[in-house]
């Protein structure tokens, strides 16, 4: 590894550069920006370290290419498949960032740029890896495959149906993918799963117009009221969701979980500085990080209606506009849970009120005790020379779950980026020096996992 890793310090100022250009070329695919181009550039660098690829074209309306690499070590019996996404966030507000999205520029050890961090600076590491084992004369100690998404950060709408029809192409015996940032300690962070996802709009309706309030008031329904009852009717006192059978499927928490996240560090007080709250929801029972990795959420991210601009205007506005997102934990279903809402909506009167499936994404949760996870901790503790963080579950979503429900392969995270990387903000950046620890956690990862 010390050879490997003088490798990686004697050519950083290369990578550096290589990390530049990869993000000066826009992937945005909420636009449909520049995916092909940075295809073909991502498939020339991944050519240049030896790895074999394939441009795998998903279909949908748009049929973006999921890029596909595969090296194989002639003496390897284990498989990891490396997961990671090409694609970025839209760059808007553009005249909030400090210097242009799509040229990147390094200021006090940081590249600036979006997609540095979320995620071509954190997917580009695993591919300076094996250029690294394989310039030093070492030999990959493992095979490896590579799926690189093109659409992630738009919820990945094809990729789980195209998953489904490849066969056993991507059959692994573990996965592996580094996105987000390590612990704001500074203490690297491995993370065993990641909450799913159901996020509708619900709409209703009650005037063809807005009309002034003096002359209609009382006298002509306002759609928030009966809004308002609905959204109270979704939650009770104790903020418990009340839709039937919202919890039925949801996995209990295990002992060696709750083990885990007792030994995570949370500053309760500094949090509550920092949001500016007086107070947490957490109770005794359900402390931060179980409340916020392991349990089910219902949560109201958007609400429109009327007039919200300066001054006053007296108006009756004749619709309202609710946004919710549902995350969901190991074993819930958000198609399930997306027909219990529709049952609620029915039993309690509100069946007239139009709800849409805005995105739906499983959840998947690898167990703590998989007989590959030591490998990962060893390779976090050796690179970072500090004892790693183990999340039993994300917080947020990735679009994942296949490797849980279809291709039954376990997944475990590390994560390279820093923790104001500002990922989907202005100003995105990754921390270089990170990066380049990055390179050497996957070498690492690789030689670790050949020793399980």
């Amino acid at each position: 590894m010390e050879q490997i890793y003088s490798y990686i310090d004697e050519h950083s100022q290369r990578f550096i550069d290589e990390l530049a250009t990869f993000v000066k070329q826009p992937s945005i695919s909420s636009q449909g920006v520049g995916i092909e181009d940075c295809a073909a550039l991502l498939t020339r660098m991944m050519e240049a370290v030896g790895i074999r690829y394939e441009i795998m074209p998903m279909g949908g309306d748009t049929n973006p290419p999921l890029i596909y690499g595969e090296l194989m070590a002639p003496a390897a019996s284990k498989t990891l498949l490396i997961y990671g996404h090409y694609d970025v966030q839209p760059p808007e507000p553009l005249e909030a960032w400090h210097s242009p999205p799509f040229e990147p520029t390094i200021r006090n050890g940081r590249m600036f740029g979006r997609g540095t961090a979320d995620n071509k600076a954190q997917m580009f590491a695993h591919i300076k890896a094996v250029e690294a084992i394989l310039k030093t004369g070492n030999t990959l100690p493992i095979n490896l495959k590579f799926m690189f998404d093109p659409e992630e950060e738009i919820g990945s709408p094809n990729l789980d149906r195209f998953i489904r029809t490849t066969g056993d192409k991507f059959k692994a015996d573990i996965g592996y993918y580094s996105d987000g940032p390590v612990h704001p300690s500074g203490r690297p962070k491995i993370s065993f799963g990641n909450r799913g996802m159901c996020y509708v709009e619900i709409n209703h309706q009650e005037a063809g117009r807005d009309v002034h309030s003096g002359h209609y008031a009382e006298a002509l329904p306002n759609p928030n009221w009966r809004m308002i009852r609905f959204l109270n009717s979704l939650k009770d006192e104790n903020g418990r969701v009340t839709i039937d059978g919202f919890y039925d499927d949801v996995l209990p928490v295990t002992e060696i979980e709750k083990a885990a996240l007792a030994k995570i560090p949370f500053d309760e007080k500094a949090t509550l500085e920092d949001l500016k709250v007086s107070r947490l929801n957490t109770t005794e029972e359900v402390g931060f990080w179980e409340m916020t990795t392991l349990t089910p959420s219902l949560n109201i991210a958007g609400y429109a209606s009327g007039y919200g601009g300066h001054g006053a205007k007296t108006i009756i506005p004749c619709r309202t506009k609710v946004k919710i997102d549902m995350r969901l934990v190991k074993n819930q279903n958000p198609q399930d849970i997306f027909q219990k809402l529709k049952r609620h909506m029915k039993n309690h009167g509100f069946d007239d009120f139009e709800v849409k499936l805005l995105s739906c994404c499983g959840p998947r949760r690898t167990p703590l005790d998989n007989p590959d996870a030591p490998a990962f901790i060893r390779a976090a503790r050796k690179v970072y020379e500090k004892e790693p963080v183990i999340l039993p579950s994300g917080g947020g979503t990735v679009p994942l779950a296949f490797f849980d429900y279809f291709l039954k392969v376990p997944l475990i995270a590390i994560p390279y980026g820093n923790p104001d990387e500002m990922n989907h903000a202005p100003n995105e950046n990754m921390d270089l020096d990170l990066f380049i620890k990055g390179i050497k956690a996957s070498a690492t990862v690789f030689y670790e996992l050949a020793k399980v």
